[in-house]
């Protein structure tokens, strides 16, 4: 009866999530991702215990549950950062993104005050969120060398991660890479698109050991 009462509610709780996908394909994202883990941690739970497809069901489903509440977050999350900067949303998480003509000065690392302003505000949605992982990563144009661009890159990177961290961040949830000129988004060698390649993106992932159980 035990084993019986527990399939059942397993099975409440995926389809609960089914109808949730279908109103919102990001949610389905989280939740296609969620259940995959639920299934393999289910699985070795059930194993334990000899039962290892009823495991491995539960898992899935308790996983996918946990997904859903996931996506919804993260489409809650990008709806308020998209007010501060552009922000899409990826199968993986967020991406924001931060013009470095507005965050530096040409050739430097220094945040300008305004730009300290505008990430003060970023971290006060993203606080909201403990289960956000940080990659700050800082990009340049094509002008100068690798010599120049990669330190570059990574010293605005830092200088923005550092800023999150004054604002109130956890530092052990932000990591910082420099990409110098890899992965332009407009490979044009006008002013216009160098201009579009000069940015630091802050990609959010989630930890979902830290998803409040509420939503």
């Amino acid at each position: 009866m035990k084993r019986l009462i527990l399939l059942a509610a397993a099975v409440s709780i995926f389809a609960t999530g089914c109808a949730s996908m279908k109103e919102n394909p990001n949610t389905a994202k989280g939740a296609g991702i969620g259940a995959g883990l639920g299934a393999a941690v289910g699985a070795i739970i059930g194993h334990q215990t000899g039962k290892r497809n009823e495991g491995a069901l539960i898992g899935a489903a308790i996983g996918g549950s946990l997904g859903g509440v996931v996506g919804k977050r993260m489409d809650k999350q990008a709806k308020e950062l998209e007010k501060i900067a552009e922000t899409k949303r990826t199968e993986q998480g967020l991406i924001t993104k931060l013009k470095s003509d507005i965050l530096f000065d040409t050739g430097k690392a220094e945040l300008k005050p305004a730009a300290k302003s505008n990430i003060n505000q970023l971290a006060s949605i993203m606080k909201k969120y403990p289960e956000n992982i940080l990659t700050i990563k800082g990009y340049t144009d094509d002008t100068g060398t690798t010599v120049v661009n990669n330190p570059l890159s990574k010293q605005r990177a830092e200088a923005v991660r550092e800023q999150l961290i004054a604002s109130g961040m956890p530092a052990n949830t932000m990591s910082s890479i420099g990409m110098g000129a890899a992965d332009p988004v407009d490979p044009a060698k006008t002013k216009e698109a160098r201009s579009k390649n000069r940015r630091v993106e802050i990609e959010v992932t989630v930890d979902e050991s830290k998803v409040p159980k509420e939503g």
